[in-house]
């Protein structure tokens, strides 16, 4: 009975021994898939933070680049803008002075314009008592000279001019004249008006008249009448037609 226990008891002791193997055979191969496992997955994990980190010192990298271009980039548009500055306060200057220069240039042209009319009025002057002191009679306010007349090219019209003057200077003097005709078969006190258009005058000192008027008959003409009327009296001068 107790060798038979006895072996029972070595079986058992051997089995439990077997199982005690067993499963240390077992951890230590579920530990050694474990620390495989850890060391892959570390492993992996550094080549990652290692790729990861390249990554970055190359981006950092460009970084760097793109502000030292950046930079350059920066100081190229300050020296621009100081040019444009220049540029732009050289173009004021220039325009400053182009507009000092005209504004000279038309004080000038002022002065010039002028003295270009106070000659005008000056000659006007020398030509007023020129034609003052070539007038027959002087005893009137108002003269008339240098009648003349001519056939306009298309004969059907007679052009004419002639001179007022005022006998006393600087008079604003404003009258209506008219002229009228006389033919050789006319009688003697009868006489034809002109039909005129504008012949209200406004003048001081002197004025030249110019003017047409249509006629039939130039070969028939034996005289031409000028009457001014101002201030209530009749100045007259008669043109013998030759």
């Amino acid at each position: 009975m107790s060798k038979y226990f006895i072996k029972n008891q070595k079986t058992f002791i051997a089995s439990k021994k077997s199982i005690y193997i067993k499963l240390t055979l077992l951890f230590l191969l579920f530990f050694t898939a474990s620390l495989t496992f850890i060391f892959y997955s570390n492993y992996f994990i550094l080549e990652n933070l290692k790729d990861s980190y390249n990554e970055n010192i190359k981006l950092h990298d460009k970084i760097k680049l793109l502000n030292t271009r950046l930079n350059i980039k920066d100081s190229y548009i300050d020296n621009l803008k100081k040019d444009n500055e220049e540029l732009n306060s050289s173009f004021n200057k220039y325009v400053d002075n182009i507009k000092f220069k005209i504004a000279a240039a038309e004080e000038i042209k002022n002065k010039l314009y002028q003295k270009e009319v106070d000659n005008l009025e000056l000659n006007r002057e020398i030509n007023y008592y020129k034609l003052l002191s070539s007038v027959n009679n002087k005893n009137n306010l108002i003269s008339i000279d240098e009648f003349s007349i001519s056939l306009s090219d298309s004969k059907n019209y007679l052009d004419y001019s002639f001179l007022l003057l005022s006998n006393q200077s600087n008079l604003n003097i404003k009258g209506k004249y008219n002229l009228y005709y006389k033919k050789k078969s006319d009688n003697k006190d009868y006489k034809r008006e002109f039909k005129l258009k504008n012949n209200n005058i406004k003048f001081k000192n002197y004025i030249k008249v110019t003017g047409k008027v249509k006629i039939s008959e130039y070969n028939d003409l034996y005289a031409i009448y000028l009457d001014f009327k101002y201030n209530g009296n009749i100045y007259k001068h008669i043109h013998i037609v030759n």
